[in-house]
């Protein structure tokens, strides 16, 4: 069953996604199959099939992000046309499931730069693939909708 489940992921992301070749990174939709929650993702290379902790899924390959003034790390833009969306809530795991960081924010007429708190160092977290879990929520706290997404970090070329 989760194999059922691992290969629909894989095509729904690769649905949302146009594939683009490795030296040309840039901002690059996510979205699931689903085009009102969409994860904009700068610096986005490519995707490709990873196995991590023994089970093969998608991961999205994007260039390292840079520290922006306040000595942080923009990963993703997060854009919604879904009214109920106010808040976004989200956990960055290591490949062992250690937690490595997390963000609660609310939405900004249905946007807001994905800028989490880090647990540690962006050169050393990004050695493995991380993951990020994003979960859309209500004005009562209700999860509207949820995703998944691995990422492996590459340096600039």
């Amino acid at each position: 069953m989760k194999g059922f489940f691992r290969a629909i992921f894989a095509t729904i992301i690769l649905a949302g996604l146009m594939i683009i070749p490795a030296s040309a990174a840039e901002d690059q939709a996510v979205n699931w199959g689903d085009e009102r929650y969409q994860i904009m993702v700068p610096g986005f290379i490519e995707t490709r099939d990873m196995t991590i902790n023994g089970e093969t899924t998608t991961v999205v390959v994007v260039q390292k992000p840079e520290k922006n003034a306040e000595n942080r790390y923009r990963f993703f833009d997060i854009v919604t046309t879904d009214t109920n969306a106010v808040s976004i809530t989200s956990t960055v795991l290591k490949v062992n499931h250690e937690y490595a960081g997390d963000l609660m924010i609310e939405l900004e007429n249905g946007r807001v730069s994905y800028v989490p708190f880090l647990d540690g160092d962006i050169e050393e977290l990004s050695k493995e693939p991380l993951y990020f879990g994003f979960t859309f929520r209500d004005n009562k706290w209700n999860e509207i909708c949820d995703f998944p997404l691995w990422v492996v970090f590459e340096d600039k070329k």
